[in-house]
């Protein structure tokens, strides 16, 4: 499935620089990875997942993948990075001047410092945890008055802060939760300066992931 999302129009040329992020993303977890395969407390998260109630009608699907390391037996910080595909939802102020045309090839990524806390020390380790980061927006969307001329213009949104709060349980080697990423909206601006409405790229997500590392509770 997500060998079908990299070959989509979301990662063509124009979202070159989105790919060097990704790539530094799976650099930087393929060096943790390592380090947890030497036996050191790092562990390394795999959570592929989808978005629930989005607007678009493409894929809306996530992936994080997270480097952490245990502070004590019930505490876990680490720092997730995250891709999801579609969470936005468009508010144009006045549609009959301006319409954004590509609407359903959209993302966010997002990096994000993060605390577990689990609330057992059993087999079956229900837990909660919390975030606060930066996720970025892809800057490029495609704006046109649908009663004037065919030219199309750039619209453009700034990247935001936003929180992560989460919970799901833990066996063994497996996890599973949902999370709910709220983010600030984002005003949508054309090059001269004028506002044309908002996106509101905020998401509530459910995950299947695997942990990589760590001890006897981990691959």
């Amino acid at each position: 499935m997500f060998i079908r999302i990299f070959q989509s129009p979301f990662f063509d040329t124009k979202y070159h620089t989105l790919k060097k992020k990704l790539l530094l993303i799976v650099l930087v977890c393929s060096l943790s990875n390592l380090n947890a395969q030497d036996k050191n407390p790092m562990k390394f998260r795999i959570e592929p997942g989808f978005l629930i109630n989005t607007d678009s009608e493409n894929l809306s699907l996530l992936l994080n993948i997270e480097p952490n390391i245990e502070i004590s037996k019930n505490s876990v910080i680490g720092l997730r990075f995250g891709l999801a595909l579609n969470p936005q939802k468009f508010e144009n102020i006045d549609e009959s001047q301006f319409l954004i045309t590509n609407l359903d090839d959209y993302g966010v990524i997002s990096f994000i410092p993060t605390f577990d806390y689990y609330l057992n020390e059993k087999k079956y380790r229900p837990y909660i945890g919390l975030g606060l980061g930066y996720y970025l927006f892809i800057d490029d969307l495609d704006v046109i008055n649908p009663n004037g001329s065919i030219e199309v213009l750039k619209g453009s949104t700034k990247n935001q802060i936003g929180f992560l709060l989460r919970g799901g349980l833990e066996i063994g080697k497996a996890r599973c939760g949902l999370e709910y990423n709220l983010i600030t909206k984002a005003d949508i601006k054309l090059p001269n300066g004028q506002i044309i409405g908002t996106v509101n790229n905020s998401y509530l997500g459910l995950f299947i992931g695997f942990t990589i590392g760590g001890g006897k509770r981990s691959i």
